[in-house]
């Protein structure tokens, strides 16, 4: 017997918080409320639905949305089937959940995805449901303690549960969006990271050997260097931890795990090895990295198409977005800061320490660095010190990560001025605490927040592919300019 789509009653009940497991890495929170690149967890569940499923879905947060349901339940006739998914089920491949729900109007009997504590139940009377109310406003069906032997298992979907650590790890594993020209791969032990640039992969894979041994413990080793005529790949064994950037953005981080984490991550940069060098020669490098590199990036960025568009648009908003007015606001702040950016040591740089590139257990304090920029000869390890202490501080006081994961939106104010409204919760107490620790490095605030102005604009020809947040990290430079020129940055 074929159920009509108009007789089936789809449930999302998201209605639970997270485990305390899982809340040391994404704070409290219900399960739908978790973004996975760039995506709450609910409409990427959403999202993989048949179009006939939009009418059909009941999104359970929280007892108000109860009534509805049972209203619905009490007035279906006898032909009328219910499915009730967890929203702790964690569906690594969306298609699959397509399709099952594409075959739901041909199921003739009862089922689920495991005896106890199911993830997803199939009834094919939904008023059973009913004569348990009381029960089910009490707790989501996952949480029952009954075994469900009358009802068949499902063998074609086993979902995750997310309130396991170990398959929320699993399921997250791609949470920031991979480059364009990468591919990341895992099975139970290992990761692999592939892609069709060569070289860079080769540069990636040497740089682990070429660092001194004191660094080598805070990088994840790769090994099995492969490369054939598509590109290449190497392996790293994986470690079940979540990336910085993951428990940034979701609140995951309080005033004590956070002061240990920035503690523990300014050591290892504070400690990387050194190399004497002239004020001179530092301040050429700096100079490369945050001034030279920039200028290339926006000339990139304003030959292009879609980049003329974007800064058009950006300025005929708000005329000081206008990249090259920016860039020559750069240049005057550079200059009154460059002292700042002159020393007398060159360090071993990673390249791109962001709280993506940083895996790290709040628990056991345990920290990993991983996708260094690379190097092929010893003398490419070398770089300004200040480089990657301004990657962190993009993360930590840019919010770069905010914008990478979409948690953010671009308004207008009342005169008609662009604005970048991010979704923090406690991270202006957080990022007063990298301030303090800056300083006690002896670190001027003022010049690291001037290279994240640089990191912003640089990143604007990467992303052009995504009009919004290229206006985002326009709008966020401006903010760390206005910042800078007036003394607010530290």
């Amino acid at each position: 017997m074929r159920h009509s789509s108009q007789n089936i009653v789809l449930v999302l009940d998201d209605r639970e918080s997270t485990s305390d497991e899982v809340r040391s890495l994404v704070g409290h929170r219900r399960y739908g409320s978790i973004i996975l690149k760039r995506q709450a967890l609910s409409d990427r569940f959403k999202a993989a639905l048949p179009a006939w499923c939009a009418t059909r879905l009941f999104h359970l947060r929280n007892a108000d949305d109860l009534p509805a349901l049972r209203a619905s339940l009490e007035s279906s006739g006898h032909d009328t089937v219910l499915c009730v998914i967890a929203g702790r089920a964690g569906f690594s491949d969306p298609e699959r959940l397509r399709q099952l729900c594409e075959r739901i109007p041909y199921a003739e009997e009862d089922f689920t995805d495991r005896l106890y504590k199911p993830l997803l139940v199939f009834m094919r009377n939904p008023h059973r449901l009913v004569e348990q109310w009381e029960a089910f406003c009490a707790a989501p069906l996952h949480q029952w303690g009954q075994a469900w032997q009358s009802s068949q298992r499902l063998q074609s979907l086993q979902p995750l549960d997310l309130a396991n650590i170990r398959d929320f790890l699993t399921f997250m594993h791609g949470a920031t969006p991979a480059r364009h020209f990468n591919a990341l791969s895992a099975d139970a032990h290992y990761f692999t990271k592939s892609s069709a640039d060569r070289d860079k992969m080769r540069a990636e894979y040497t740089f682990y050997q070429l660092v001194p041994e004191s660094m080598q413990s805070w990088l994840v080793q790769p090994f099995d260097f492969r490369e054939d005529r598509n590109g290449a790949s190497y392996r790293m064994l994986r470690y079940y931890l979540a990336d910085a950037a993951l428990q940034w953005v979701h609140g995951a981080f309080d005033a004590e795990s956070f002061e240990a984490f920035i503690e523990r991550l300014l050591f290892v940069l504070n400690e990387r090895p050194r190399r004497p060098c002239t004020k001179a020669a530092s301040a050429a490098a700096a100079r490369t990295l945050f001034v030279d590199k920039l200028t290339a990036r926006c000339a990139q960025f304003l030959d292009s198409a879609e980049g003329k568009r974007i800064n058009m648009l950006a300025a005929s908003a708000s005329p000081a977005l206008d990249l090259e007015r920016q860039l020559a606001r750069f240049r005057g702040l550079y200059e009154r800061l460059a002292r700042g950016f002159e020393s007398d040591y060159m360090a071993v740089g990673h390249g791109d320490p962001c709280f993506s590139n940083i895996l790290y257990d709040q628990q056991r304090y345990l920290l990993k660095l991983i996708d260094p920029k690379g190097a092929t000869t010893e003398a490419d390890l070398w770089t300004h010190p200040l480089y990657d202490i301004c990657k962190v501080s993009h993360s930590v006081l840019g919010d770069y990560d905010f914008i990478n994961s979409g948690l953010y939106r671009v308004g207008f104010t009342d005169s008609n001025d662009l604005l970048l409204h991010l979704e923090h919760t406690n991270h202006p107490a957080l990022k007063q605490q990298f301030l303090r620790q800056l300083r006690k490095l002896g670190i001027d605030p003022r010049v690291v927040r001037l290279g994240e102005a640089s990191l912003f604009l640089s990143m604007l020809p990467l992303h052009s592919d995504h009009p919004n947040k290229v206006m985002a990290f326009m709008l966020r430079a401006r903010q760390i300019l206005d910042e800078v020129e007036h003394d607010k940055a530290s």
